[in-house]
């Protein structure tokens, strides 16, 4: 019992490393939104998600994704992304539990990225300037469930 609770310790720990590293690396700023990127670390949400469960994936996808949001200086985001990658993280450990149609299910998580990031930045900056970063986390959003789908698929193979 408490090897299974060190094992599941550590595996929340290389998770959230993979979270902030597959964010911070492949961001790509949004032109005309301060402190705004897509990235390629929503796949690692999903996957912590599907590793962890909840509450340890919901957890370190939120964590991990806001400690990002520090690293590359978007302080003003670490707040909302905590909660919006944690909503992702708990939406896709709940739908991936349902089987089939992978990268769909993994698209609804990712549409509450952007569309949490729109009411933000409307919140933050106005409507105008929120609207110019809906298609750039629209394409993200297709990208993580794409690449998350392939992951999971990865990981589960490995499991067998």
């Amino acid at each position: 019992m408490h090897d299974e609770k060190s094992k599941k310790a550590i595996m929340a720990g290389i998770m959230c490393a993979v979270v902030v590293i597959t964010t911070v690396f492949a961001a790509v700023p949004i032109p005309g939104v301060q402190g705004a990127y897509v990235n390629a670390g929503d796949a690692a949400v999903y996957a912590s998600a599907f590793l962890l469960g909840w509450p340890w994936g919901v957890m370190i996808a939120a964590a991990g994704s806001a400690i990002a949001d520090l690293l590359l200086g978007s302080t003003m985001y670490a707040p909302a992304t905590f909660i919006i990658k944690g909503l992702m993280a708990i939406i896709s450990a709940r739908l991936l539990k349902k089987g089939n149609l992978r990268v769909l299910r993994l698209l609804a998580a990712g549409l509450v990225m952007a569309a949490g990031y729109f009411a933000y930045e409307c919140l933050i900056y106005g409507l105008s300037a929120a609207a110019l970063s809906v298609p750039a986390n629209l394409v993200q959003a297709v990208l993580g469930a794409v690449l998350g789908s392939v992951i999971i698929k990865g990981i589960e193979t490995l499991q067998k």
